[in-house]
């Protein structure tokens, strides 16, 4: 898998990570004109040359295998997701058609996270999720790979069937339709679909005893995530921030918080140490 992600790079920076073999890496940083960067274990550590341009859109056609335009729909969302799961951030000139984003070309920096897999990370935390649980944490503390593992467990351990709306791929990571990363054998997962039109789905068609979804971003996934719960199904979901205070400043969030659908708040620390669990009045 990590072959896979270096053969994206221009040669000169993919030999030098070969050489280096970091541990526990994280992110790859490339902008135009700019060192590459990468984090891993939490540090940072420049690789030179500097990146060009034309090796940016040369990344993105390996990723996209030159077909960018196949890729568009998310491209102009800001982003593509890799088999394995592993997701690409793009920032560069955008194009706009008819009030809308149509697409971004000229690309001008890109951000590749890397997915891992940690099974076993949520044992300590199964036994407290007994109802809908929402996971809570700042950019790259684990909340997606939190949420898998306990999708995983709920599927496999506790024999419950578990609905996943994984619109960006990341959580399944989906090829051809089998799952790349472990989520169960009782887990059904929509892919490629808008959270809300995906929760919708699952809830009609799948029966679900959970649903499960990676980013509450909009008040039309607030909306769908309580129709699902007044159907007695219960959830997982994750959403950015520190604390559940924190959420209840920002309108999105503070409609999630005011439904009373999660009793169960999980705080991820952002170094990756554990988690404060709270629970909901």
């Amino acid at each position: 898998m990590m072959e896979q992600l270096l053969d994206l790079l221009p040669e000169e920076h993919a030999g030098q990570i070969r050489n280096m073999k970091p541990e526990g890496l994280e992110e790859i940083r490339a902008g135009a004109g700019q060192p590459m960067l990468l984090r891993a274990g939490g540090k940072e550590t420049a690789l030179w040359p500097r990146i060009r341009q034309d090796q940016l859109e040369e990344l993105l056609r390996r990723a996209c295998r030159q077909s960018v335009y196949a890729h568009n729909e998310t491209l102009r969302q800001g982003y593509m997701t890799l088999e394995g799961g592993h997701r690409i951030g793009v920032c560069g000139f955008g194009v706009m058609q008819d009030g809308a984003i149509h697409t971004l070309r000229t690309p001008s920096s890109v951000l590749i996270r890397i997915a891992r897999e940690h099974p076993g990370c949520a044992d300590r935390l199964l036994p407290a999720v007994t109802g809908s649980t929402l996971i809570l944490g700042p950019p790259g503390s684990g909340k997606t790979t939190m949420l898998r593992d306990l999708v995983r467990q709920l599927s496999d351990r506790c024999h419950d069937r578990v609905g996943l709306a994984d619109e960006r791929g990341e959580v399944a990571a989906c090829v051809m339709g089998v799952p790349q990363l472990q989520v169960g054998c009782r887990t059904d997962v929509l892919v490629n679909i808008p959270k809300a039109d995906a929760i919708l789905m699952l809830l009609r068609c799948m029966n679900p005893q959970w649903i499960a979804v990676d980013e509450i971003t909009a008040p039309e996934d607030v909306c769908a995530l309580e129709r699902a719960a007044y159907c007695g199904v219960r959830l997982l979901a994750t959403a950015h921030g520190d604390t559940a205070e924190d959420l209840k400043r920002r309108p999105v969030y503070r409609q999630l918080m005011e439904t009373g659908v999660f009793r169960t708040v999980v705080i991820l620390r952002a170094d990756k140490s554990g988690y404060i669990l709270e629970e909901q009045p």
